[in-house]
């Protein structure tokens, strides 16, 4: 789900779709709110006799943005209907569900959405949206991005047009589906492109800032944008430091709709950065009111060196997760045993595994999720990479006990699977692609496991991993 920052800048394309079902919208408008016994009852409501398969489409997915705000799992669409709350899944499921009674092809899209810096570097199937068959061709519709956002806890409602049949060469720039096929591009770009991409809106076209994490300090970001920009300023937070923070004023290099800026960090570090980019409102009364675009990246100054955590906390089950990527990646004994003063290791040979996660952190920067998953019992793990760094609870808090592979398929990326591609003798690429699902099935087949293209506990056995 989005968070709220700026306003952003509406296209006007976007604007024309929204003007062209304007007709549409004020019946939506009009439909009561009821309990409803079933989806189909909701149908009647939103579609008049006279609407077109396109004029279907658009009627529910306005209903569900005017209607649905983002909150809590409702799980099945009628409960999405009744309780008018859900997550992404709920808003896809239910789109889905109306799009089937009138015969109109809609298909449930899981993948990465992003709109922050803190995403860059990563990739997380934590979101959904649909693709629809209109007329023979494929529309992309994101219904929660559409709806609004979430501003601290609370929903704001604030419809955003851009996400109805959104153009597929802006879309990708922060959503990225696990079936790549589903990019809607004459060119697709690989996972690690996109993971790997800076993030900026649908504004701004041919930036020079190819990378989302930048490795200079002195640089210059050129771009074009047919709104007319009248100054920058850079938002800045060390990599895992939120909240507010001052803007700092740039010069911003203005020719036509071409624009440039110039980067200078002088203080050694790993930070954040956004840059925003203030226009005036054309039909505010006051020309003084601005709304903004950003360019969002991760910049790491040539000379940083990632440093041990000065805290932490082991009775915290987030506390501990800095510690865990640092002590993997510098392979410092000294810190795991501070930290783990009753262990029965006595070195990190002792510890399946973790030269392999080692290696898949030989390039951090000090940049991690903070994020945990609980367990049976008293444990809890932390994903890095493709593996897990297991804890377990005790009365002096949370103790390491060991590190497994995750399960991986289709979609995923990582040291982890570069692993296997070498151990099946193909391109160590890091991306869980079809030709390694392929052969995977495939020795699979050949050692007698279900050919399912998932590599498990047992795969791993007798990949020798």
């Amino acid at each position: 789900m989005k968070k709220l920052s700026f306003i952003l800048l509406f296209f006007s394309f976007s604007f024309s779709f929204s003007q062209t079902y304007s007709h549409i919208y004020e019946n939506i408008k009009k439909i009561p709110s009821r309990t409803y016994s079933d989806v189909y009852d909701l149908y009647k409501d939103i579609v008049k006799d006279n609407y077109t398969d396109a004029e279907k489409v658009y009627a529910f997915a306005r209903y569900i943005t005017e209607n649905v705000q983002y909150g809590k799992r409702a799980r099945i669409p009628i409960n999405t209907i009744n309780s008018r709350e859900g997550v992404c899944q709920d808003y896809s499921e239910l789109f889905i569900e109306l799009c089937k009674i009138a015969n109109i092809e809609n298909n449930y899209i899981s993948g990465d959405g992003r709109n922050s810096s803190s995403d860059i570097g990563f990739y997380n199937s934590n979101h959904s949206w649909n693709i629809v068959k209109v007329n023979g061709e494929y529309q992309i519709f994101d219904l929660t991005w559409a709806a609004g956002g979430v501003l601290g806890n609370k929903f704001i409602k604030d419809f955003n047009p851009f996400y109805f049949n959104a153009k597929p060469e802006l879309f990708i720039l922060n959503h990225f589906p696990d079936d790549e096929k589903w990019q809607l591009l004459s060119n697709p770009i690989t996972k690690n492109q996109y993971i790997n991409q800076p993030t900026y809106d649908q504004s701004i076209y041919n930036l020079s800032l190819k990378k989302g994490i930048v490795r200079d300090n002195n640089f210059q970001i050129s771009f074009n944008s047919d709104s007319d920009f009248h100054s920058a300023s850079i938002f800045k937070w060390s990599l895992n430091e939120y909240g507010s923070v001052s803007g700092i004023d740039i010069p911003l290099i203005k020719n036509g709709n071409s624009y440039k800026l110039n980067i200078s960090e002088s203080i050694t570090g790993a930070y954040r950065y956004e840059i925003s980019l203030w226009s005036y409102i054309k039909e505010a009364e006051s020309s003084s009111e601005s709304i903004s675009s950003s360019i969002k990246f991760k910049l790491i100054t040539p000379n940083f060196r990632v440093s041990k955590p000065i805290s932490y906390d082991k009775k915290d089950p987030w506390g501990l997760i800095e510690s865990y990527h640092y002590i993997f990646h510098s392979l410092d004994f000294i810190f795991f045993k501070q930290i783990n003063p009753n262990t029965s290791v006595i070195d990190f040979k002792k510890i399946k595994y973790y030269s392999s996660l080692n290696k898949s952190l030989s390039n951090w920067y000090g940049d991690y999720k903070k994020y945990y998953v609980n367990m049976r019992g008293e444990e809890i793990y932390y994903p890095i990479d493709n593996f897990r760094v297991i804890l377990t609870n005790t009365s002096n808090g949370y103790m390491f006990k060991e590190i497994t592979r995750q399960t991986l398929r289709i979609g995923k990326s990582g040291y982890g699977v570069k692993e296997i591609q070498q151990a099946l003798g193909l391109n160590a690429t890091g991306i869980f692609d079809n030709e390694l699902e392929i052969a995977v099935k495939k020795f699979q087949t050949q050692n007698n496991l279900k050919a399912d293209g998932i590599v498990g506990k047992m795969t791993y056995n007798i990949l020798g991993m």
